[in-house]
């Protein structure tokens, strides 16, 4: 991507200077504006915000919202690379003078377009909690979507299940439109408005411009049973203190009831043991060892034949959920909003609880509300062991009646 570049936007404050960095990383993925026009050196495409670039000359540029007329840029201007510091889908009205004369005028329209999808972070359960959008995009528009994956472990999860998705390692040199693909808390330009208060859903929708909620996709086993036995799939490690189910013998105890239930109780963190804030972490002794950080369909196919989940806010609850079965989801950091619904969450409503979704709080740092004081955590700490077994009962009589 040139060095040239004129950043303007429709929000009527000022560009952010700790978010340009953050804009500059989209244009590297986009590179140069692609689409030629009539006029030798002017082009425009929509790859990471409606983009015109300039030769030397009197030209004049208007860039709007076709669907509200608020004006993202209007004047004279030369020799550069205008860019838009919006990110997400706005249907831009692009109108170029020369020498006073209109000599090109486009609407944004994806119908039958490459549409080219990059995804930041790569989060297990953002990503598939976003997958479903893709394919509602294709539907929406008509259009070819080339999708660069979050990186090199979700490709045989879309293989499988968006076969029609094509998967690319770059932008594609006839890209009309890219878009970035995530669930950012950054408004006004990467988002809207902050994920923290819609579900990954509706900022998915926010971002592509979609008119409609996704089809959730099950993630149907690739390979036969390999235990006979009856078992249970747990996660208690997650990104982050203040996912984690912080109750004392929280999970020992979990692990016990369900084995006197007749259950395998099958372990499948990425890691047994992590230290995380100062907490010690670990694998319940009576959980049998299925950690590591083993390939994602090696975990639907572990997945998809157990009776159900416990796990937390995290990735494996989601990847859990895919898989079309049961999940005992505990969590005191998110409001229900944050995640899949499900009738099995766990959470103490009488506690502090859902400072993830509070955007007036950086709940990355630790407990906003009570860092350093003895309710600190406390929405973890309050789910008792008596809460998630209440929550067990329930799924293994809505599995199996009341005789299991």
């Amino acid at each position: 991507m040139e060095r040239n570049i004129f950043y303007y936007t429709a929000s009527k404050d000022d560009l952010r200077i700790e978010q340009l960095n953050r804009l500059l990383s989209f244009e590297k993925v986009a590179g140069d504006v692609k689409l030629e026009t009539e006029y030798p050196g002017l082009k425009v495409d929509f790859n990471s915000g409606a983009r015109v670039r300039l030769p030397i000359g009197d030209w004049h540029v208007r860039i709007s919202d076709y669907n509200s007329g608020i004006v993202a840029f209007d004047d004279d201007i030369s020799d550069c690379t205008l860019v838009a510091a919006e990110k997400y889908y706005i249907c831009w009205h692009v109108e170029i003078w020369k020498d006073s004369e209109l000599v090109f005028e486009h609407v944004l329209d994806l119908n039958g377009q490459e549409v080219f999808i990059f995804m930041a972070g790569g989060a297990l359960g953002d990503s598939i909690s976003l997958f479903p959008y893709l394919r509602v995009m294709q539907q929406s528009y008509h259009c070819k979507i080339s999708l660069l994956p979050p990186n090199d472990d979700f490709k045989n999860i879309l293989v499988m299940y968006f076969p029609d998705i094509n998967l690319v390692d770059e932008v594609p040199e006839d890209a009309y439109a890219s878009y970035c693909l995530a669930v950012f808390q950054f408004p006004p330009y990467l988002i809207p408005a902050d994920s923290r208060m819609m579900t990954p859903g509706m900022a998915a929708q926010s971002l592509l411009g979609l008119p409609r909620k996704a089809d959730w996709v099950v993630y149907t086993p690739t390979a036969e049973r390999c235990i006979k036995e009856k078992y249970v799939c747990i996660a208690v490690q997650a990104s982050g203190i203040m996912k984690r189910w912080l109750y004392p013998d929280g999970w020992e105890r979990v692990v016990s009831y369900l084995k006197e239930l007749g259950y395998r109780v099958l372990c499948i963190d990425g890691a047994a043991k992590v230290i995380a804030d100062g907490h010690l972490i670990e694998m319940p002794s009576g959980a049998e060892d299925f950690t590591g950080m083993k390939p994602l369909m090696e975990r639907v196919n572990l997945l998809a034949y157990a009776d159900f989940f416990i796990g937390l806010g995290s990735g494996l609850s989601w990847l859990a959920h895919a898989c079309g079965i049961p999940v005992i989801l505990i969590s005191g950091f998110s409001l229900p909003l944050g995640e899949f619904y499900t009738p099995y969450r766990v959470t103490n409503p009488l506690a502090c609880h859902g400072c993830y979704n509070d955007v007036r709080v950086d709940w990355k740092e630790g407990c906003p509300y009570h860092h350093g004081t003895e309710r600190e955590f406390e929405c973890s700490k309050s789910i008792s062991y008596f809460m998630v077994k209440k929550a067990i009962d329930r799924v293994v009589e809505d599995i199996h009646g009341s005789n299991i």
